[in-house]
């Protein structure tokens, strides 16, 4: 399974996750290891898809999931920040912010009811 597609699939489960065990403000490194603990298995059959820079690529697709499902996941972008990777370096990532938006209501809001003509 493709890391997007994973992602997709859980994506209710996910955005529970980060509604009931990410505080206010976290960032995409903070996110990863709650998400890898939480998937673990998952997780580690997507790093095994690639020989080199595994954490990166898999990591790198998670961090842009959460960008372009922001709306969904009721978060958006606060700052850039440097936290520890799983390996201890630091290096820059997204810090997220959770809004306070309704998802639904903004999903509702931009739905075309004719798009599917």
């Amino acid at each position: 399974m493709k890391t997007n597609d994973f992602l997709n699939a859980n994506a209710i489960h996910i955005k529970k996750m980060i509604k009931e065990q990410m505080s206010d403000h976290f960032d995409s490194h903070m996110f990863i290891r709650v998400l890898a603990k939480k998937y673990e298995y998952q997780y580690v059959a997507l790093l095994r898809k690639y020989k080199k820079n595994a954490h990166r690529n898999v990591n790198a697709q998670i961090a842009r999931h959460l960008l372009k499902n922001k709306l969904y996941f009721e978060i958006d972008k606060n700052a850039k920040v440097f936290s520890a990777t799983v390996f201890g370096y630091n290096n820059p990532n997204e810090l997220w912010q959770k809004t306070k938006k309704n998802s639904a209501e903004i999903i509702h809001k931009n739905l075309d009811p004719f798009s599917y003509l």
